[in-house]
């Protein structure tokens, strides 16, 4: 793997974090750690969060698909806006205070820029969504045949090269999103196969099936086939082999794979688009969070489920940020093993490690999953300050400084 001289070594951490506990509690957190960046939200999606250190307050719910800076005047005459966030009525000071701060410590300031994940435009706007084989509204998740998607995407990323501030871009979720999702009370009470998981999150927007129909491929002949196939799957307990990435090219005489390949091209588009903004400030390094290992059906050469296609997007960017978000060190093993032939030394690899329960609940846990890509690793982000215990904070410092990163 591509290794840099100096390792890059990362904290997660939001906003909220900065405001309710001061920008010297992060910047110690970060020395605490022996680190040397922090990766920090500029959008986020939703969520319900358990804060244990943060004295101002134990629950947090993330206004739906904020954003944590004044946008440009693009947002007023947008088909759709995010809300901007109520944390505090200054951004701009937010982010020079904070710049100024990582400056004096040495430490770099890089954001943390999140995607067609977003609940809070899909749910405020689900002519956005991703619409399934049944025409629901995924609303957690955008529909990137969607122009306006795309150009809100586009102007977003323009505006955050424009806050002038960022060593760093770390792109995530421009990417179609899996069925199972972890969603507010989501029940799914029955199991069923990686294959039928797959198709039933498949796009049949409006936008995507206008698209379909302008590249002579047969929306709704594939539509009626992921029908089809789930009710024989559920209602007649249909005895079948798996589909696999083979069968996947096959189906309907090619016509189903046809659409896949729209599909992916979907994702290459809108992250080409994002990423030719953010290329204007030359000074910036691009990243990007690769969930791939993640996903059940594993890698087809370069090309994973969520629409990625690692052959189109590695020579985008500066470096690849993979999530190995298992608490199983033999699997993460297994799965790295899978990811080094998908990467082939590309760019430089910076894991992910999700730092808290349940994957991480000591510091050997900790430094056993770090010593699987050590030798191979260009640098380390910790997900994340906001959900850890101080303790934590103690386990990255140990368990870099065994393994000789620091």
């Amino acid at each position: 793997m591509v290794k840099m001289n100096k390792k890059d070594l990362a904290l997660f951490c939001y906003p909220w974090d900065v405001i309710d506990e001061g920008y010297d509690s992060i910047i110690d957190a970060v020395k605490r750690s022996g680190l040397n960046a922090i990766y920090i939200t500029v959008n986020y999606h939703s969520g319900m969060f358990f804060l244990p250190h943060s004295k101002k307050r134990k629950i947090y719910f993330p206004e739906p698909g904020a954003l944590y800076f004044n946008p440009s005047s693009w947002h007023n005459n947008h088909s759709f806006q995010s809300p901007i966030s109520n944390l505090t009525e200054n951004w701009s000071q937010f982010w020079e205070e904070l710049s100024n701060q990582c400056k004096k410590n040495n430490i770099k300031l890089c954001a943390w820029m999140l995607g067609t994940h977003n609940s809070g435009i899909g749910n405020n706007y689900p002519n956005t969504s991703v619409y399934n084989a049944w025409g629901d509204p995924i609303t957690h998740s955008l529909c990137p045949f969607n122009s306006d998607v795309v150009d809100h995407f586009v102007n977003l990323s323009r505006d955050v090269v424009n806050l002038g501030v960022f060593d760093k871009i770390l792109i995530e979720s421009l990417e179609y999103l899996p069925l199972r999702h972890g969603h507010h009370h989501e029940v799914i009470g029955v199991d069923f196969s990686a294959d039928i998981d797959f198709i039933m999150s498949l796009n049949f927007s409006n936008k995507c099936l206008e698209t379909l129909k302008q590249k002579n491929i047969d929306g709704e002949m594939i539509r009626n086939w992921v029908k089809k196939t789930t009710d024989d799957y559920f209602n007649q307990k249909t005895n079948k082999e798996v589909m696999n990435w083979s069968d996947f090219q096959s189906i309907l005489d090619g016509e189903f794979w046809n659409y896949y390949l729209a599909r992916e091209e979907s994702i290459t588009n809108i992250n080409t688009l994002a990423v030719n903004e953010l290329r204007k400030d030359k000074n910036l390094k691009i990243g990007l969070v690769d969930f791939g290992p993640l996903y059940p059906l594993g890698p087809n050469n370069q090309r994973w489920q969520n629409g990625v296609n690692l052959n189109s997007l590695l020579p985008l960017i500066d470096e690849i940020h993979p999530t190995f978000y298992f608490a199983d060190l033999d699997l993460i093993k297994e799965k790295y093993d899978v990811y080094k032939k998908v990467l082939n030394n590309k760019v430089e690899m910076i894991p992910a490690m999700r730092t808290i329960l349940p994957q991480v609940s000591n510091q050997l846990d900790l430094k056993n999953q770090l010593q699987v890509f050590n030798k191979d690793a260009s640098g380390f982000s910790f997900y994340n300050y906001s959900f850890m215990n101080y303790e934590n904070l103690d386990w990255i410092n140990q368990s870099l400084s065994e393994n000789g990163d620091i």
